[in-house]
């Protein structure tokens, strides 16, 4: 590496320090830290490179660290996830490529997802739970045929199935 991108590089690994990043972010980060600097879009893809080479920047290694982190912290569906790879920058291809490759089962997470929240709602009106619940899976993205099938199988559990 140059000595006149160690500065670049340095910027880049304290980026890197605290989490993972796209390729997108590293090269955001850095266009800001250039400003007001004598160097180019150019140095920074040099510098990413270096990254690449170094195996501390890979969108693959990304996309599934992320994916697996948000469906075991935070689950989402699979089409908000797409979208929140998609705005940290990564490309449509390796995100089509990975899901093509790792299919996320949304009956099943939402199901899960719900049934903690359905023994808290179970005392409630019928018309109230059921509005709660399909409110609580579009906004973790689900389609209205995964909500509805989720729902008709918790509605058709009884007491003792939900461990109430």
């Amino acid at each position: 590496m140059e000595k006149d991108l160690q500065f670049l590089l340095n910027k880049a690994l304290f980026f890197l320090k605290f989490r993972a990043r796209t390729e997108k972010e590293v090269f955001d980060y850095l266009l800001k830290k250039i400003k007001h600097t004598s160097y180019s879009t150019d140095d920074i893809k040099k510098v990413i490179e270096k990254l690449k080479e170094m195996d501390l920047l890979n969108d693959k290694k990304f996309i599934e660290s992320y994916v697996s982190f948000r469906l075991k912290n935070n689950p989402k569906s699979q089409k908000v996830l797409i979208l929140e790879l998609r705005k940290k920058g990564i490309a449509e291809n390796l995100i089509n490529d990975y899901f093509s490759q790792n299919q996320v089962n949304e009956e099943e997470l939402a199901f899960l997802l719900l049934k903690k929240r359905w023994i808290r709602w179970y005392r409630l009106e019928e018309k109230k739970r059921l509005k709660k619940a399909f409110d609580f899976l579009a906004r973790r993205g689900f389609s209205f045929e995964v909500s509805k099938k989720t729902i008709e199988k918790l509605s058709n559990l009884g007491k003792i199935e939900l461990d109430i």
